[in-house]
């Protein structure tokens, strides 16, 4: 019986395809070099850091929990600030409010207490300053004094401003280390400082866990960004009464009149 079939030059039968030459052709004009607009899906990511990661590559107050799956390089030492302010106002979603008509920008959470603002700060350093951990008012980072100074004018009283300098394996500690401090602001004006250990007692528990970072602000319940709320126009009204003051501009309040534009 007579074979049709004849061999190629490597033993392969002629009408059998060439699976080299077919994967060559579909591979032909594919670029495969890096393509900055890549999905950056962790399939898609280069398997190795390209170079080291700089201060002004971190958002603006965004930080990574100390030991937390938001902390990055988990090999280094790590320093963050929690500054909140205890208000005695009870509703959060119109500290919010006041907050975004007022340009200041924070997360604000509900308490039994009244509603606090929270902002946080990630050191470009890998531990604070030695003066930063000292106590008083150089440990107040100035956007969260100017938050403070901006809610206390909200009520006579005024509010709290309780700062956190936390840090994790500093020197030869491991661990999470750190300061806390807290010092009153009324009309604007910082006041005396005021022991935190009066003050964490009467805390709610969700409070303390985020000043001690093992929470994370945004995962509380009830929790507001102010960049995301849109203010009325009472609340726009009010939020440029307390931007002006502010300013200090001396006018006795005339230009806080309603009826104004």
């Amino acid at each position: 019986m007579h074979d049709d079939h004849t061999t190629g030059p490597v033993g392969r039968p002629d009408d059998e395809p060439d699976i080299d030459a077919e994967f060559a052709a579909m591979m032909e004009g594919l670029d495969l070099s890096a393509d900055p607009t890549e999905s950056h899906s962790e399939d898609s990511a280069p398997p190795e850091a390209t170079g080291p990661v700089s201060a002004d590559d971190v958002p603006h107050n965004v930080y990574g929990v100390p030991g937390g799956a938001g902390s990055g390089d988990a090999g280094g030492a790590k320093a963050i600030k929690i500054a909140i302010v205890l208000t005695p106002l009870a509703s959060a979603e119109a500290l919010a409010a006041l907050c975004a008509a007022s340009g200041l920008d924070c997360t604000v959470v509900p308490s039994r207490s009244g509603a606090i603002a929270v902002k946080e700060f990630v050191s470009a350093h890998a531990e604070w300053d030695i003066a930063e951990l000292l106590g008083g008012t150089e440990t107040e980072p100035a956007e969260a004094a100017e938050l403070a100074a901006a809610l206390s004018r909200l009520s006579r009283p005024g509010v709290v401003l309780i700062t956190a300098d936390l840090a994790t394996d500093v020197g030869i500690e491991t661990g999470l280390s750190g300061t806390i401090t807290a010092r009153r602001y009324q009309g604007g004006q910082a006041g005396e400082e005021v022991s935190p250990g009066v003050l964490l007692p009467d805390l709610d528990e969700d409070i303390e866990d985020i000043l001690l970072g093992a929470t994370r602000v945004q995962d509380i319940a009830g929790a507001i960004r102010t960049d995301e709320v849109k203010p009325g126009r009472m609340m726009r009204w009010l939020g440029r009464g307390m931007r002006r003051r502010d300013r200090g501009d001396g006018d006795g309040g005339r230009g806080d009149d309603p009826s104004e534009g």
